[in-house]
Order: structure tokens, then sequence, then C-alpha cells
């Protein structure tokens, strides 16, 4: 395919250089590095594309070659990045939840023996003032007051 373009491409190689370099800073960040995907996609876009036009010239391809390289690069920093701490969130998430369900497990333990203590509780005051209990109390007076007449 022969396309002639009239542009210089020179400029295209300037910024997909200047791209590919801050996208290789910025992949080298931890945890945001995988950010520089983007940047990275358009360093070898505009890299190409000035490689393309510049060999079609037959001038110089040594800055959009340098774009692509360093682009490449920041785009394979971005992405083992991103799977790197993918792992690392994954197994945080994980350990969240074995906490909450420990919370939770015990809390409920704690809500049963609390309930069941009070339950008992409620029970030992219920026989202690109920009607029946002074019935008893009644009768074993009667019992004793005439035993002892």
């Amino acid at each position: 395919m022969n396309y002639q373009s009239s542009g210089n491409p020179k400029p295209f190689a300037i910024i997909g250089l200047v791209f590919a370099i801050l996208a290789f800073l910025f992949s080298m960040i931890p945890c945001v590095g995988f950010y520089a995907v983007g940047p990275s996609l358009f360093a070898l876009a505009f890299s190409g594309i000035s490689y393309l036009g510049l060999k079609q010239r037959n001038e110089s391809t040594s800055i959009s070659l340098a774009g692509l390289i360093i682009g490449a690069v920041a785009i394979s920093i971005g992405i083992f990045q991103y799977y790197k701490y993918e792992t690392v969130y994954d197994a945080k998430a994980k350990i969240e939840n074995s906490i909450n369900e420990a919370q939770g497990e015990i809390l409920d333990t704690i809500q049963k023996k609390v309930l069941e203590k009070a339950e008992q509780k409620l029970q030992e005051e219920i026989s202690k003032d109920s009607i029946l209990q002074i019935k008893k109390d009644s009768l074993q007076k009667i019992k004793n007051d005439s035993v002892s007449k």
C-alpha cells in the first residue's frame, strides 16, 4: 500500500515520544501504574504513524522507534501492574470477608449466650415471684402452724 502523505510526520514522532516517556514514568508508580495503559496506546499510535511516514520518506526513524519501544515497555509494565495488583485486591477482599464472617459468628454466639443467661435469670425471678410460690409458702406456713399447735 503506497500512501503518500503531504504532512510532516516528525511532529507525530515527537508527540509519540513525549506520550511514551510520560506513560513510562507513570507506569512506574506503584498501585496506579496500570493507568499508564491509555497514554501508552496514544504513544504507540502516534509513534507508529510517524514511523510509517518517515520510513516511506526514507528519513530517520529513530525518534518514532524510541517512542514505539518506550510505549511498548510502558504498556507492558501497566498490564503487569494491573494483574499483579488485581490479585492483591482479591486477597484483600477475601480477608475482609473472612473477618466479617468471623465477627458475625462471634456476635451471634455472644447474643445466644446473653439471651440464654437472660432467659435463665428471668425464669429464676418468675419462679421466686410467682403466685404458685406464694401459695406453696402459705401452705407450708399453715402446715408448720398446725404441727406446732
